[in-house]
Order: C-alpha cells, then sequence, then structure tokens
C-alpha cells in the first residue's frame, strides 16, 4: 500500500506541476541578452499587467521563452533559426556606448585611453562588434571581454552600452548605438500575453520605461 500510495503522489504532482521551462508563479519568461536585460526589468515593472522573468543568455539558447529582446544581429539569428516568431518584432530603443570611468579620472576620449595602454574592458557577444571595430580604428588596446554587468561596472575603464554603466563618469564615443529589439518566442506560453508585452514595448511608452534604466 504505501507503494501505491506513493506512486498516486507522484502521479498527482506530475499533473499540478508546471511543463520544463514554464514558470510556476505564472509570470513572463523573457530571454534577453546582457545589453537590454536591465531595461527589460525596468520596462516590465511599468507594464505591470504581469510579472516578468528575466533571464539574460543567447537568444539562440533553447527554451519555452515568451518574448525574446536583444540588439537587432541576435534577434535577426533568432527569427532566422526559427527561435522566434516571424514579423512579430519591434524596434524599442537605439542603446549609445559610453567610456565608463567609476573613479571619474580626466578621460576626454577613447583613442586617448587606447593610446595610453590602458586595459579596457568591453562587453562580449555579437552587440559588441561596432566597439571592437572603433577600438582596432583607434589603435592597438589592451582588451579584456565579459558580459558579467558588475564587473563590467566596476572595472576602471570600459567600453559599455549605456545601459549597462554604473556610477562614475561616462564619456561620449564615436560607436554607432546598439538597436535592440523584441520578438515573440516561438514556443512561447502565454502567446497572447507575450504579443501584448512585445507591442507595449515597441510603444512610446515602452520605450520611455525602457530607456529609464539608464538614467538609473
Amino acid at each position: 500500500m504505501p507503494r501505491l500510495c506513493a506512486f498516486v503522489v507522484t502521479i498527482v504532482l506530475a499533473l499540478v506541476a508546471p511543463p520544463d521551462g514554464v514558470s510556476a508563479d505564472g509570470s513572463l519568461r523573457v530571454l534577453s541578452s546582457a545589453v537590454s536585460a536591465p531595461c527589460v526589468e525596468a520596462a516590465g515593472r511599468a507594464w505591470g499587467v504581469r510579472p516578468l522573468s528575466v533571464e539574460t543568455g543567447s537568444l539562440r539558447d533553447p527554451g519555452d521563452w515568451d518574448v525574446l529582446v536583444g540588439s537587432g544581429v541576435e534577434l535577426t539569428r533568432a527569427l532566422e533559426g526559427g527561435d522566434a516568431v516571424i514579423d512579430s518584432d519591434v524596434g524599442i530603443a537605439d542603446i549609445p556606448w559610453v567610456l565608463h570611468v567609476p573613479s571619474g579620472g580626466d578621460v576626454q576620449s577613447l583613442s586617448e585611453v587606447v593610446q595610453s595602454g590602458v586595459e579596457i574592458v568591453v562587453l562580449a557577444g555579437p552587440a559588441a562588434y561596432e566597439a571592437r571595430r572603433a577600438l582596432a580604428r583607434d589603435g592597438t588596446a589592451a582588451i579584456r571581454e565579459t558580459t558579467d554587468a558588475t564587473h563590467l561596472r566596476s572595472a576602471p575603464v570600459a567600453l559599455v552600452p549605456l545601459s549597462l554603466a554604473g556610477p562614475g563618469r561616462q564619456v561620449e564615443v564615436d560607436v554607432p548605438p546598439i538597436r535592440v529589439d523584441a520578438a515573440v518566442g516561438i514556443r512561447a506560453p502565454h502567446s497572447e500575453d507575450a504579443i501584448a508585452l512585445v507591442r507595449y514595448l515597441g510603444s512610446e511608452a515602452g520605450r520611455q520605461a525602457f530607456a529609464a534604466c539608464s538614467a538609473q
């Protein structure tokens, strides 16, 4: 009899437990690249329709994601690879690059830092292509790449999207901004709310809420 009871309990738990990849609290699962994650969280708080569970990673990571958010090049790959719903994508923001110097300092330009030989920490991944081009253009630089937001904010000198810059001095740089887009995940468990969130992110109100993370 104990074995039968244990078997029944196992069956009941299997029936009531959420499917793999579906959040137990009913929140929307959002997969975001590092550059957009802080802004997605800020926009999600403003949206308020349903809580968001934001995870950071490659937009090609497998899973039952409701919404994908990342740089244009990353989202294009997700669309072409069958990870996002075709024609569901919207543009959200253009995030500028800055030279982040937490201690302040007297740095005036990216070329000045490159020529000084100081190590520059820069965001890793496809979204940073233009940043790496700029570093190569200005000369040979000591570069370390990472997607760790804490490391990017604390590095003595970092070339980062404004969304990942922490307290301290931020110097404008001549690097094309990162275009950020969003799309509905191909296996979205909450497809209607996923569509609603993507529409919100592409609206004026959503864009303003998204941009607010850069001012924090």
